[in-house]
């Protein structure tokens, strides 16, 4: 006697089919771990400003091989190292001092996250204030620190990194507490002062496809990926393998592209052959091959030296996802 009939049969064998062409799909689909992205080796800084500021010690973290540096010296990344962050050691009019508790590691499970807050730092002496994002990025700050990253804080960081890969999205854990005021602190002329703005945490990528000009030293890039978003509103408990997906091309046409995702919405700098800081300068939108990225993560969006004081962003398990083609 047969249990079941021909249609019955045919349906379950269907089934089948499709969840093994789901299981195949799914595992044409995989991550892949951005170095130090785990947050779980950090390389501490013991600063000691100058005497004329109190002589205090102050603590700078970076994402790198664990490591305990106690000596007033540039940081350098080592090879395959990408990060930077706002976290640094600066020297001007033979004063020096540091940029601290914008960007710090903190306890999450048996490991560790990366916590970016906005500070407002104050030298006593000259009585300067800087309002600090908590940012990372990929690229290398120029320490230490002098003058002109006061005025042109973005002429100070070599951004992008080498970088050939086809990711689709990026992957991460991440929680917030944002402000929902309507107002910002701006240090722009060295004192505080309030202007109108909401405050946002930001996460974006840029691919490039970058040459330079042998005859001017300058670079250019063609932009090839784009992912970006903004974090508005307080995540207090953590979102988990949230993606923001990376697209590809000219974005522009497409219906959620946004005028900040534009070609040179950052004053970009980045270091040529002959050694020398030179603007990059985006051209156009392109689907070439991809030679650098730039990944850009910070508490503020406000812009250099604005932001709402206390915003906090906390990320964790960066990695991309990529999908066979």
């Amino acid at each position: 006697m047969r249990l079941l009939s021909d249609k019955a049969l045919r349906l379950f064998a269907i089934i089948g089919l499709l969840a093994i062409g789901n299981g195949m799909l799914a595992q044409e689909r995989w991550t892949e771990p951005i170095p130090y992205g785990d947050m779980d080796q950090w390389q501490v800084r013991y600063i000691r400003e100058s005497k004329l500021l109190g002589g205090k010690t102050k603590t700078l973290y970076a994402l790198a091989a664990t490591d305990t540096i106690r000596e007033n010296k540039a940081y350098v990344s080592a090879e395959g190292n990408p990060w930077g962050c706002s976290a640094t050691y600066a020297k001007f009019m033979g004063i020096e001092t540091a940029m601290e508790g914008s960007v710090v590691p903190e306890a999450r499970g048996y490991g560790y996250c990366c916590r970016m807050r906005n500070i407002l730092e104050h030298i006593n002496l000259c009585d300067i204030y800087a309002m600090v994002s908590g940012t990372i990025y990929m690229g290398t700050a120029l320490e230490p620190l002098g003058i002109q990253a006061k005025s042109k804080p973005f002429t100070a960081i070599d951004f992008g990194v080498p970088f050939t890969k086809h990711p689709v999205a990026l992957m991460l854990d991440y929680k917030a507490t944002i402000s929902d005021a309507d107002s910002l602190i701006t240090t722009e002329r060295n004192k505080p002062e309030m202007i109108a703005g909401h405050d946002c945490a930001v996460i974006y990528i840029y691919l490039q496809h970058r040459w330079e000009d042998k005859e001017t030293g300058k670079i250019y890039a063609r932009r090839v990926g784009t992912a970006y978003e903004r974090i508005c509103e307080t995540i207090p408990e953590w979102i988990n393998n949230h993606e923001i997906p990376i697209r590809w091309g000219n974005i522009t046409d497409s219906t959620n592209y946004k005028d900040y995702e534009g070609l040179n919405r950052v004053d970009m700098m980045a270091r040529n052959s002959q050694g020398k800081m030179v603007r990059v300068e985006e051209v156009a939108w392109s689907i070439d091959e991809p030679t650098h990225i730039v990944m850009y993560i910070s508490s503020s969006n406000a812009g250099v030296f604005r932001a709402c004081e206390g915003n906090t962003l906390w990320i964790d398990n960066l990695r991309f996802v990529y999908e066979k083609e």
